[in-house]
């Protein structure tokens, strides 16, 4: 009689366990398919934004035509991408660019009259004393070009050179992206005619505030460098690409 009911317990356990065990496998969550329709960003640029939130199961279809994402995926990955596409998906920012082209030499600096320069400039021409070997640095041309996201810039810089990058949103709310920037020497013979030739080709980031110093090569025709300072800052709506000296 205590065997049969030992063997009847034991049983019982195996079929809790059983049930408990059922329990733990049960079918896994059924994904969720969702698609979003981007109205102000480019639905490639929110691609990249979305594809690190998906898990391993997740599948992420691209629709340029449409300008459009589809997410297929467990309802909290997609509803993670959900909120990253809303943030991302704004009307393009406004910025402030700063530019300026520094001419620098390791020669003592050539006795003349002062030019007249901004404080920021004088500030930018000393941190780039104690970054760098260069002993002197002169300022070629500055300039504020003020611009959206997506917009595309173009300025000549002190005469002979010329400045132009497409401005595009960062990684971040406090990065933006100039992509394709390109610093062209210009030249100009008695008819008019211009030669152009490129001295640097890049695309950099740029963090709000914080100035970036770009090396570009030597002077054509001397041993000097030249140096790009850029910084962004954001502004408020205005009517577009302006220059201000």
């Amino acid at each position: 009689m205590r065997s049969l009911l030992r063997a009847a317990v034991f049983a019982a356990l195996l079929l809790g366990s059983g049930a408990s065990t059922a329990e733990r496998t049960s079918s896994p969550e059924p994904d969720v398919v969702r698609v979003f329709t981007l109205r102000h960003r480019k639905a490639e640029e929110a691609f990249l934004v979305v594809r690190p939130l998906l898990t391993p199961r997740g599948s992420l279809v691209l629709q340029p035509a449409l300008n459009a994402l589809t997410v297929r995926d467990a309802g909290r990955a997609v509803e993670l991408a959900a909120r990253a596409v809303e943030s991302f998906d704004v009307p393009p920012r406004a910025f402030a660019i700063s530019v300026a082209l520094f001419r620098a030499t390791t020669a003592p600096p050539q006795r003349a009259a002062p030019t007249p320069v901004t404080e920021q400039i004088r500030a930018v021409g000393a941190r780039l004393k104690r970054l760098f070997s260069f002993t002197d640095y002169t300022p070629l041309d500055d300039v504020v070009l003020q611009g959206l996201e997506g917009e595309k810039f173009s300025w000549n810089l002190g005469g002979s050179h010329r400045i132009d990058f497409l401005l595009e949103a960062g990684n971040g709310d406090d990065v933006v992206r100039l992509r394709n920037l390109v610093l062209a020497r210009v030249r100009r013979d008695e008819r008019g005619s211009e030669t152009v030739r490129d001295v640097a080709r890049t695309s950099i980031n740029l963090k709000l505030r914080e100035p970036f110093v770009l090396g570009v090569g030597r002077e054509e025709g001397g041993s000097a460098a030249l140096f790009l300072v850029l910084s962004a800052a954001p502004v408020g709506p205005g009517p577009g690409i302006g220059g201000l000296r």
